[in-house]
């Protein structure tokens, strides 16, 4: 007599089952992820804002640097992350040191949600690079 060998259907239902919820998770993950590298991405434009925009006054050009970057989550679609998430801190030689500390929620199914806590921090020169 033959040995039958196989997946038998509870075997594939059990094995769709897994394949669509880790599907599932992949798509809400990648996404969160994304997110965070175009935040990554517009604190490192910051280092190409012209000198000429700075003045000699530190807070001035944190106002301008916090302006800069709230511009450029807003053209990035970046909308999760709100201007008193944004700290930015007096560094050496007229650079500054900014940090982004925010979380994202994302649901998943039912009542079950994601927690991602992310910081990017980024040291911008005021003359540019």
């Amino acid at each position: 007599m033959r040995k039958h060998q196989g997946l038998t259907l509870i075997g594939m239902l059990l094995t769709m089952a897994t394949v669509v919820v880790l599907g599932i998770l992949v798509m809400r993950v990648v996404p969160v992820y994304i997110h965070h590298y175009e935040v990554i991405s517009s604190l490192k434009t910051l280092n190409k804002i012209p000198s000429d925009e700075f003045s000699a006054d530190a807070a001035a050009n944190s106002e301008v640097i916090k302006a800069r970057l709230i511009k450029l989550f807003y053209v990035n679609g970046i909308d999760q992350i709100k201007p008193d998430q944004i700290v930015i801190g007096p560094g050496e030689d007229g650079k500054f040191n900014i940090s982004v500390k925010y979380q994202v929620i994302v649901p998943v199914f039912a009542n079950a949600k994601l927690l991602f806590d992310f910081e990017a921090d980024q040291e911008v020169n005021t003359g540019g690079e």
